[in-house]
């Protein structure tokens, strides 16, 4: 019987919370606090950014890099790349203000145009970067959507006013960068504003999929696969709820109904087609005697 128990136990996966709200949120804060110096806005004109770092290393740096690691752990590709990219984006900006890094001393020691240039490229790369993001939300929801097309706003114009060092095309990126933080801000408020937390949700509609072709759930479902399952799949997801994606409690087919002919058939089969060698197959029989 001890034969027994171990092929029947059944595997658990540890379930995981939505991450894009801390994702999101660490996006938001540093962003709106960095676009408020780009745009000049409550404070002078080429006031020094250095009160962006501490929230650009944990908040939208270090937050969003765990995000990231707990949505590959939750299913989401493309959440997880999406929050890695921009935490190690936001790191990075970091890095150009701390002393220790000699970026900042490296850049004030060439010309200006050359200077400019070099903060023109940075720009342009991540903003190739959010355009390919972009494209992967063409159909997800226009919260998303509308996020990083803001996003891809800002990228534009900092690349465009740090290339051609025109502060009134700056002082444009930081405005739209404050609505690419409201934005990011209400996607926040989506995923926290439930029937279980709120009186009310707010509308996050998914983009229409009309004219596509239609999405064929896979026939075996795995805990490393988000769909819900076909009718009579034979697999089954504790938990499971219409839509939610971060449901990992995984159950076996039924091979617990000890004492019928039909579950001794079942385990048995399955011990051979797994491999099982001729010893552990004997001890099954001898179990069932």
């Amino acid at each position: 019987m001890a034969m027994y128990s171990m092929v029947s136990r059944e595997p658990r996966w540890r379930p995981f919370s939505n991450p894009a709200p801390l994702g999101n949120s660490g996006f938001a804060v540093s962003t709106f606090v960095s676009s408020l110096h780009t745009g000049a806005i409550g404070i002078a004109s080429g006031a020094p950014p250095n009160i962006v770092v501490g929230l650009a290393l944990f908040y939208g740096g270090m937050a969003q890099i765990l995000a990231g690691a707990w949505s590959f752990a939750s299913n989401n590709g493309f959440g997880a790349v999406v929050f890695t990219s921009y935490g190690c984006y936001w790191m990075s900006y970091a890095a150009t203000l701390i002393p220790a890094f000699g970026i900042a001393d490296a850049l004030s020691k060439i010309s200006p145009d050359v200077r400019a240039q070099s903060l023109g490229i940075f720009n342009l790369v991540w903003t190739l970067q959010t355009f390919i993001f972009l494209l992967g939300s063409s159909r997800s929801n226009w919260g998303t959507f509308a996020l990083l097309l803001f996003l891809l706003a800002t990228n534009m114009l900092s690349c465009i006013g740090n290339w051609t060092q025109s502060e009134g095309v700056l002082h444009a990126s930081g405005y739209v960068g404050m609505l690419t933080a409201i934005v990011a801000w209400y996607n926040v408020a989506v995923d926290m504003l439930t029937k279980e937390t709120f009186y009310f949700e707010l509308p996050n509609p998914a983009i229409s999929l009309q004219n596509t072709p239609e999405l064929v759930e896979p026939a075996v479902h795995t805990p490393f696969f988000n769909g819900m399952h076909p009718p009579g799949a034979a697999n089954k997801l504790e938990g499971d709820t219409p839509g939610n994606p971060y449901s990992f409690v995984a159950t076996m087919p039924n091979t617990t109904n000890t004492g019928t002919s039909s579950s001794n058939a079942n385990i048995s089969s399955s011990l051979s087609a797994s491999g099982a060698n001729s010893n552990i197959r004997a001890a099954f029989a001898d179990s069932q005697g």
